[in-house]
């Protein structure tokens, strides 16, 4: 039996079939391609960037230890706000020696003389604190016309450690806030342990620190 011999239109049709086919299967082989790359890629990302990525969670980990809650805010916004005015103002007095000179530089760095020492019972007998403002970063606000970097920084000294904490005025949230320091990271205290005593010392400031005292 003799088959029938193509005609032109069939056979036409017929390449343009497998053209189409090989069309299709060319862009479904690059789309596989580029899939796996993209999929590679971002594996390759994952890989570089996981240590930078750790340290991103670790720092957000210390920032949330170090900052302390306050309770009540507007009491605190008040005192920290008036602590801040009146060592901030103190009259300028130089170390009378070497080792209360090392101790500024090490803990109270940029109160430019301006100290203030108290003391506060913890529960386990008054110890010296020492309270100053940063004076440097505020005034080169004030020379721009800003009231920003408003900072009191706290040392207390007891027998067994020294431990530091920062009461700050927070432009974006518009209040002051309070945190331990870096080096007080290791504390062997709870957060509830530093807001009533550091928002009593607050309170005092304008009333015990009359003049440097070392």
């Amino acid at each position: 039996m003799v088959e029938p011999t193509p005609t032109p239109e069939k056979t036409e049709r017929s390449k343009t079939d497998r053209t189409e086919m090989w069309k299709a299967l060319k862009w479904t082989m690059i789309l596989l391609v580029c899939l796996v790359c993209s999929i590679g890629a971002y594996k390759a990302w994952q890989i570089a960037t996981a240590p930078a990525r750790v340290l991103e969670n670790t720092a957000g980990s210390v920032m949330n230890r170090l900052n302390v809650p306050i309770s009540k805010q507007r009491n605190y916004d008040k005192y920290a706000a008036a602590a801040f005015s009146h060592l901030n103002a103190l009259p300028e007095k130089d170390p009378d020696s070497l080792k209360a000179r090392g101790f500024r530089l090490a803990n109270l760095n940029g109160a430019e003389g301006r100290v203030c020492e108290m003391t506060y019972d913890f529960g386990l007998g008054a110890v010296p604190v020492f309270l100053a403002a940063d004076n440097k970063a505020h005034e080169a606000a004030k020379i721009v016309g800003s009231d920003a970097d408003r900072l009191i920084r706290i040392v207390i000294v007891s027998p067994e450690e020294t431990l530091g904490l920062n009461v700050e005025y927070d432009e974006t949230a518009k209040h002051w806030a309070l945190g331990w320091r870096p080096t007080s990271i290791n504390k062997p205290y709870p957060d509830e342990w530093a807001e009533k005593p550091i928002s009593t010392i607050l309170k005092r400031v304008p009333k015990d620190c009359v003049a440097t005292q070392e």
